[in-house]
């Protein structure tokens, strides 16, 4: 029963950190599935943010304003990439790797060492205590009222009353648990993920946004229309970077450090979460893909959590079955092992994925 307890209590931690990769998570869609582009740069553009953020707030400024220019920090990155390929005619996977390579000498000059302590008293967990939880409620609902305006716009009825109501019942849950926990740092994230998502939406929806995904479908047919690809890819490199970096911003304030390993697989990672949301939901007019990728990301991260929780069920199984100690030390499941598991994930959905569309091409022909 104990245990049982433990399971659940750990979720919290998952939706955590889920909701933050999710950011991250956003930007890697904007660069893999809108251009096209396999921009490994964001594995040094995520502990940019969470650099960049420490050293704003350790000069005592808003950390508020210090995840703005993390965001910017992210947004300039990306430009250098993006320079590389379209004013250098450097290749896109190229260019992401000495950006990459760059930002990790770039990042250890930020604070002048390569890891860094984020005083829990100077992040954004701190500026918003529970007696302050009318304001994130407060920006939760106007959020929501606006995506119910967007929603009424662009849905049919039946699908607007389904996703109104997802809302609602995941809004009542939100606030149900913050209010039994006294705890608002669910609701933080899901303040600022919910902001994200809908300006993300609203891009994506405009003209601008419409070019931008032609960009990665068809880059001749932009041209022909007379739109500048060059700038659109540079745009587009530079949203997802930034995404990328605010992201690192939150997580390192979640953490209380920024560590230059933290970036390692953050591309796989955000790959991951794009697949696994993806081959679990389907775009329709009820859910839209920034939403399946959110989901995604949470997704991954309760994978992750069952893979470690699972530790002891296997140690368990292990010494029923008379293992050595010797073995069950190599077999047990390690802080080390999830870029593993990541890798494993990936590759086991896109087989799959492979397998499924084979069938189809079979039935088809």
């Amino acid at each position: 029963m104990e245990g049982l307890l433990n399971f659940f209590a750990g979720l919290t931690t998952v939706f955590e950190q889920g909701l933050i990769l999710a950011i991250m998570v956003m930007g890697i869609y904007l660069t893999y599935k809108i251009l096209d582009f396999p921009d490994l740069s964001v594995d040094g553009s995520f502990p940019l943010g969470a650099f960049v953020l420490a050293a704003v707030v350790l000069k005592d400024i808003n950390p508020i304003l210090g995840m703005f220019i993390a965001f910017i920090a992210g947004a300039l990155a990306g430009m250098a990439t993006g320079a590389m390929h379209v004013r250098l005619n450097i290749s896109n996977l190229l260019a992401g790797i000495l950006t990459m390579s760059a930002l990790y000498s770039v990042n250890s000059r930020v604070v002048g060492k390569a890891n860094v302590y984020i005083p829990g008293d100077k992040t954004i967990f701190n500026l918003f205590s529970y007696d302050k939880l009318y304001i994130l409620v407060i920006i939760l609902v106007v959020c929501m009222f606006l995506k119910f305006l967007c929603d009424k716009a662009l849905k049919d009825k039946r699908s607007f009353i389904i996703s109104t109501c997802l809302y609602i019942i995941l809004f009542i849950i939100l606030m149900t648990y913050t209010v039994i926990n006294k705890n608002v740092t669910l609701m933080i994230i899901a303040d600022i993920v919910f902001i994200i998502k809908l300006c993300l939406d609203y891009l994506l929806n405009t003209k601008f946004g419409f070019a931008l995904r032609a960009i990665g479908d068809n880059e001749d047919l932009v041209v022909g229309l007379g739109v500048n690809e060059k700038n659109m890819k540079m745009f587009g490199l530079m949203m997802a970077n930034g995404l990328v970096a605010l992201s690192g911003s939150l997580y390192g304030q979640y953490l209380k450090f920024a560590d230059l390993q933290m970036g390692i697989g953050t591309m796989v990672i955000g790959l991951a979460s794009i697949i696994i949301g993806q081959g679990v939901l389907k775009k329709d007019k009820i859910i839209n893909n920034p939403s399946i990728v959110v989901i995604g990301a949470i997704l991954y991260q309760f994978i992750i959590y069952i893979a470690l929780r699972s530790n002891d069920w296997f140690k368990a199984l292990y010494k029923t079955l008379h293992f050595s100690d010797g073995a069950i030390k190599m077999l047990e499941i390690r802080t080390t092992d999830l870029k593993l598991i990541t890798a494993l994930i990936v590759v086991i959905i896109l087989a799959f994925s492979g397998k499924k569309l084979k069938i189809i091409f079979k039935t088809k022909g």
